[in-house]
């Protein structure tokens, strides 16, 4: 079953890769490799913030989330999260203190716009008022088309938020039923609507799986163009164990397309993105010039990030991290005054030279030919076609962008 990794959400930069069944690509635009969404990344670093709380889970949701809470959950949230900022502050010294300044921050979910006003405050008070940033820096939400407000967007702005991710996923009545969506199209348009006209800078998500035919989703793909979103993410749906889409499709309930079919509306749309101006940069994502997102752009760099929050990872430079999904499991050590456990991962420089490459090829500038492991043969034509050399660089091919997992194990 073919996918493509969803953005990093929960401070994952090193996010799942599309695979797509082995028969052969047809042609597709070719990304612009023109543009560096983070120009200089030495001396910074991101911030990602995990807000779990839901009004429904959707059916093929796996990151951690839960749709039990309340208002006094919430700001033991909130307390506990910026808790956890100082305690990761004082155990990675390195980001911050004079040694980095604060680039990007994320706020990601589960749903952040289901945060109380007065919440949203002391988590963005407690974290991002706290640390030395760039000019401008990027802030961005995360939220449900159904969720978002004019109240909201105007508490977000005020609180310094100054990009919104909209999870559109369709605008079609029938996929969102089938993806278990909580809104209609008609809420979602709404929705969409609203960003764009209280943001500036807006990027939409949109799910390819049941449902989908590539003449509707073109059609969807153009509103959104028209009202004013810039940057797209573009997500093969992945089936994970213990979700309702799994048992669904065990069920046999829902059947998901066949790889062929990915890769028609895979392909068909970066073609008819790339006509409306809006470029691939990154393997799932395309944006106008200037509109990518350098948050996850820094994440595609190696670029050190603090994660906080359930289930959030975090990157030293030199090593990983990460948080317990479940929200007690994450809370009660902090209201302790203690870190949460959770599994950390050191990594060594050869295991740090290959993330740097896969990370790399995920990207329309890909990687330098003197990165490549000792003894790879970068020719092109020994390759399939799966790349080209261009500048002394090994660059994907839009066909080797859906089999960036096979090239994986070329190079490992």
């Amino acid at each position: 079953m073919g996918r493509v990794g969803r953005e990093p959400h929960q401070g994952q930069g090193h996010v799942p890769l599309l695979v797509v069944g082995q028969g052969p690509a047809s042609a597709a635009a070719e990304p612009d490799r023109r543009h560096h969404p983070v120009s200089d990344a030495r001396g910074r670093y991101g911030l990602y913030i995990h807000v779990p709380f839901c009004s429904s889970i959707c059916s093929y949701c796996h990151f951690a989330r839960t749709d039990r809470h309340d208002s006094g959950l919430r700001r033991r949230y909130a307390e506990a999260l910026v808790r956890e900022y100082e305690l990761r502050s004082e155990a990675c010294p390195a980001l911050g203190s004079g040694h980095r300044r604060l680039a990007t921050c994320y706020l990601g979910g589960g749903t952040p716009s289901l945060l109380e006003p007065e919440n949203l405050r002391r988590v963005l008070a407690g974290t991002l008022g706290r640390s030395e940033t760039v000019d401008d820096p990027e802030v961005t939400a995360e939220a449900n088309p159904e969720s978002l407000t004019a109240e909201l967007a105007t508490v977000w702005r005020e609180a310094g938020i100054n990009r919104v991710s909209l999870g559109v996923q369709s605008l079609d009545d029938h996929v969102l039923r089938l993806l278990g969506r909580d809104c209609d199209a008609a809420t979602t348009a709404r929705g969409l609507e609203l960003a764009c006209a209280r943001f500036d800078r807006v990027a939409a998500d949109w799910i390819l799986g049941p449902g989908v035919e590539l003449a509707s989703l073109c059609d969807q793909l153009d509103r959104a163009v028209d009202l004013g979103v810039e940057h797209f993410s573009l997500y093969l749906l992945e089936v994970h164990r213990g979700t309702a889409l799994q048992q669904d499709l065990a069920a046999g309930k829902l059947a998901m397309p066949r790889d062929a079919k990915f890769e028609h509306l895979y392909l068909g749309a970066v073609r008819h993105l790339a006509k409306r101006g809006v470029r691939q940069y990154e393997v799932a994502n395309f944006a106008r010039p200037g509109a990518e997102s350098r948050h996850n752009s820094a994440y595609w760099r190696g670029v050190p990030y603090l994660g906080l929050g359930p289930g959030a990872h975090g990157f030293s430079g030199r090593g990983r991290y990460a948080n317990p999904g479940a929200v007690e499991a994450w809370l009660a050590p902090l209201e302790g005054g203690r870190l949460p456990d959770g599994p950390v991962d050191p990594l060594d420089l050869q295991a740090r030279r290959l993330e740097r490459v896969i990370l790399g090829l995920r990207t329309t500038q890909g990687v330098p030919l003197a990165w490549l492991p000792a003894g790879f043969d970068p020719e092109p034509e020994r390759a399939d076609r799966l790349w080209d050399v261009r500048e002394g660089r090994l660059v994907l091919t839009s066909r080797g962008f859906l089999r960036i997992d096979t090239i994986e194990e070329f190079l490992a």
